[in-house]
């Protein structure tokens, strides 16, 4: 597949090569840290997931022990090795919060790109998509793609909309109103989005927040209609199905929707 990468992300293939790295999840990401020649630690941290501290050609990397799920903590240090990788020269303390870790589309650019840097350097584009390749879509791939690399849904769904295998769409809402969005660069159609507006009442999201009802297992892929959310052709044109999973992250009340038609 020929991908376009960012620069983040081309700095994460490197450090993956200089590494002697063909798959991440073959060492624990601490011990890589190490290797690159920075200090890593683990400990309690107040209002911050992860920070990174750089004095006179020496940098520690502390992730808040507190983060109950090992994927999560992989992505965060993941994250400040980024930093360290990229910005440790211009910005000697760096600290990150779990909503800059949600916000992939929305943070600064330092952000951004340490977020793209996690994202590659622990789902390498070209083993990502061949895992999904000549699969159907739906949760359990999201599921297996996440085990697989060992990361959240969270994770695994940002990285399927850019290198994935079938075009969705994704919508990021809090507190009931919508965020941002991000679509594949083949999913054909318009979505209707207006910023802090209330996500569409035919929705999964809207039923989450309005009702706090959440599916299960085989019930995570929801049928919806086209025009939930979606831009209709003209007043004549038929509605036709699509589907909706929608994942809650519960502790800031975020909820990530994919949309796509089979």
């Amino acid at each position: 597949m020929d991908f376009k990468f960012t620069k983040s992300e081309r700095i994460a293939q490197r450090v993956l090569v200089e590494s002697g790295l063909d798959d991440p999840t073959e060492f624990p990401i601490e011990d890589i840290i190490l290797g690159r020649n920075a200090f890593y630690e683990e400990k309690k941290l107040i209002g911050k997931e992860g920070e990174i501290v750089s004095v006179a050609g020496r940098s520690i990397i502390t992730i808040n022990s507190n983060i109950k799920f090992e994927s999560k903590k992989r992505f965060a240090a993941a994250h400040e090795l980024g930093h360290y990788e990229m910005h440790r020269k211009s910005f000697p303390v760096i600290f990150d919060t779990e909503e800059d870790l949600l916000n992939w589309y929305k943070a600064g650019p330092l952000e951004t790109e340490a977020n793209e840097f996690a994202s590659e350097f622990l789902m390498p584009s070209e083993i990502f998509y061949n895992e999904c390749n000549n699969k159907i879509f739906g949760p359990n791939i999201i599921a297996k793609l996440a085990n697989r690399f060992k990361v959240s849904k969270t994770a695994a769904i940002l990285k399927f909309v850019t290198r994935g295998n079938h075009p969705v769409v994704i919508v990021c809402c809090q507190d009931n109103k919508m965020k941002w969005w991000k679509a594949s660069h083949d999913f054909r159609y318009f979505l209707e989005f207006e910023k802090d507006k209330t996500p569409p009442d035919g929705s999964v999201a809207y039923e989450l927040f309005t009702t706090k009802k959440t599916y299960l297992e085989d019930e995570l892929k929801q049928q919806i209609w086209k025009s939930d959310w979606l831009r209709m052709k003209n007043d004549d044109e038929q509605d036709t199905k699509f589907y909706e999973y929608c994942l809650h992250v519960k502790s800031f009340n975020y909820s990530i929707s994919v949309i796509w038609e089979d």
